[in-house]
C-alpha cells in the first residue's frame, strides 16, 4: 500500500498543530517520522489511522483519494497503529485483549505471535500486571493479527531496552521486504539512520530539514563538569541520606529482587541501572510504596534533625507511610500514563491533584507549571492530548514544585527527545546542588557521566 498526504493541517482555536503537510510513504519500506516532543508526529499518524480528522487536506491510498473518518475506516483500508499509550483493557488477560477488535480471530496465530514477542509471559496474565514493554508487544501482536498493509508504531523505543529494539527492527525489516508499509515515530536520529529507508522530519507542525542541533545532539556527551568538586562547595549541606537495606520482593508477575542494598546522598545523582527483566520495575514498586507482594527490608532516611526508619514486610510500605515520614518525596514513575497521570484527566486535574484551593487559584498554579514546562496546552485539555515527552515534562514540574527532599525518577529520559533529555539532566544537576537527593532508576539510556554513584542491577541482585 502506497500512502500520500496532501496539504494536511490540524487547527484548534488556540494553536495550529500541523501546517499543510505533504509527503508520501511507499510500500515495502520503513519510514521514520522524526521530530522533537510536540512537533506534531503523533497527530499526523492519528489522522492516517482515523483517530482524528484533519482541518484541511487529502489522503490518497494507491493514488485514490480516500476518506478515513474513524479507526474502523483505517483498519478496513489495512491501516493499523500501535499507539504510544497501548490501548489495552486492564482487567482482562493478554489473550482476551488480542481477541478484541479482530473479526476473524486465529488463536493459533495469536499464540505464535505471543511466543515470539513475549515468550516468558503467560497469555492468561492480566494486563494490569504487566510492564510497559509487555504492553507494547501485546498491542503489536493485536495489530499483526489484523494483517496490516500499513503498520504505524508510535515511539516504540520509549518502552524497550536495546536488545528488544534490535529484535523489533530486524523483524520490521523482514515485514518491509514482504511488502508491508511501516511508519515509525521516533526522536532517535541514530535509530533512524540505522534502520530507515526514508526519514521525514517535523518541526512545529511543518516538514523541514533537521537542523544541526538535532542531528548532532548526543545524550551521552552531556558535560558533567558542573558537578565537579569545585562546584560542590556551593551545595547546601543538609547531611541528608537515604539508605535501603536488604530489600527483597517476589511479585506475582514481575522478576524478583534479592537483598538489594544501596544509599543515596544529598547533593548527588545516584543511578541504579538495569533492565526490567533484572527487577528494575519491582524495585521501583517497592521503594515508591506501590508493592503489595511478599517483601522485606528496611528503608532509612535521616538528616541532622530527622530520622525515619521503616521495616518493610509484605506490602506495608505505602505512599501514605512515605508521606508520614517528615520527608517530602517527588516521584516520576516509569508508567507516566497510568501511574503518574491518566489520559482522561484534564491538564488541570493532572497538575493539581491533592491540592486545595479555589478554581482560579488552581488554574493559575497549573498555568505556572505549564509555562515552566514550556508546553503549548490549555488547562481544560485532556492529558491524552499530550505527547509522551510533554507529559513527562509536566509531571517533572509538578513533582519539583513540591520542593521535595528526595526525588525518585524512574526512566526519566524515556520518551524525551535529546534536547528535552539534556534539559532534564541540567535540572537534576541544579536540584542536586540545592541539597536534594536524586535517585534514578533507569535502563542504559540515562547518562552515567552525570552520576556520582552508579549501581548495576542484574538478575535481581545489585552490585
Amino acid at each position: 500500500m502506497n500512502l500520500s498526504l496532501n496539504g494536511i493541517s490540524v487547527k484548534y482555536s488556540h494553536k495550529t498543530v500541523l501546517k499543510s503537510v505533504t509527503t508520501e510513504f511507499a510500500s515495502g519500506q520503513i519510514h521514520m517520522l522524526l521530530g522533537e516532543n510536540g512537533a506534531g508526529k503523533s497527530t499526523l499518524t492519528k489522522i492516517i489511522c482515523g483517530d482524528i480528522l484533519p482541518t484541511e487536506g487529502k489522503i490518497f491510498i494507491n493514488g485514490t483519494e480516500t476518506q478515513i473518518k474513524s479507526p474502523h475506516d483505517g483498519i478496513k483500508n489495512g491501516i493499523v497503529c500501535v499507539h504510544q499509550r497501548p490501548l489495552l483493557a486492564e482487567s482482562i488477560s493478554i489473550m482476551e485483549n488480542l481477541i478484541l477488535g479482530v473479526q476473524d480471530f486465529n488463536k493459533n496465530k495469536a499464540e505464535e505471535l505471543l511466543k515470539f514477542w513475549i515468550p516468558e509471559t503467560k497469555s492468561n496474565t492480566l494486563v494490569k500486571n504487566i510492564g510497559g514493554d509487555q504492553r507494547f508487544f501485546t498491542s503489536l501482536c493485536s495489530a499483526l493479527l489484523k494483517n496490516p498493509k500499513l503498520l504505524i508504531l508510535d515511539e516504540p523505543s520509549a518502552l524497550l531496552d536495546l536488545q528488544q529494539r534490535e529484535i523489533l527492527f530486524l523483524q520490521l525489516q523482514s515485514f518491509a521486504k514482504n511488502g508491508m508499509n511501516i511508519i515509525v515515530i521516533t526522536h532517535n536520529m541514530d535509530e533512524a539512520k540505522k534502520y530507515a529507508d526514508t526519514i521525514t522530519y517535523l518541526k512545529d507542525g511543518v516538514i523541514t530539514e533537521p537542523d544541526s542541533s538535532f542531528l548532532n545532539q548526543d545524550l551521552n556527551a552531556i558535560d558533567s563538569k558542573k558537578l565537579s568538586a569545585e562546584n560542590k562547595t556551593d551545595i547546601e549541606n543538609k547531611g541528608l541520606i537515604y539508605k535501603a537495606e536488604k530489600l527483597n520482593s517476589r511479585p506475582l508477575n514481575k522478576p524478583a529482587i534479592f537483598d538489594i542494598s544501596f544509599e543515596a546522598k544529598a547533593g548527588e545523582i545516584t543511578l541504579i541501572c538495569g533492565a526490567a527483566e533484572s527487577g528494575r520495575e519491582s524495585l521501583e514498586d517497592l521503594i515508591c510504596g506501590m508493592d503489595s507482594s511478599r517483601s522485606t527490608g528496611t528503608v532509612l532516611i535521616l538528616d541532622k534533625k530527622r530520622n525515619f526508619r521503616f521495616k518493610i514486610k509484605n506490602g506495608n510500605f505505602s505512599r501514605r507511610k512515605m508521606e508520614k515520614s517528615d520527608f517530602t518525596f517527588g516521584i516520576i514513575p516509569s508508567n507516566k500514563n497510568f501511574r503518574g497521570s491518566n489520559p482522561q484527566l484534564t491538564v488541570l486535574q493532572l497538575l493539581t491533584s491533592g491540592i486545595r484551593g479555589r478554581k482560579r487559584e488552581l488554574e493559575n498554579y497549573a498555568e505556572k507549571l505549564i509555562k515552566k514546562a514550556d508546553i503549548n496546552i490549555k488547562t481544560y485539555e485532556k492529558a491524552s492530548c499530550l505527547s509522551g515527552g510533554m507529559l513527562q515534562r509536566l509531571i517533572l514540574e509538578r513533582e519539583i514544585e513540591k520542593n521535595p527532599d528526595i526525588m525518585i525518577l524512574c526512566e526519566p529520559v524515556q520518551g524525551l527527545d535529546v534536547l528535552s533529555a539534556q534539559k532534564l539532566c541540567e535540572t537534576l544537576k541544579k536540584l542536586a546542588k540545592q541539597g536534594k537527593i536524586i535517585l534514578v532508576l533507569s535502563s542504559s539510556e540515562f547518562p552515567k557521566e552525570i552520576c556520582e554513584k552508579t549501581y548495576i542491577l542484574q538478575d535481581g541482585f545489585i552490585a
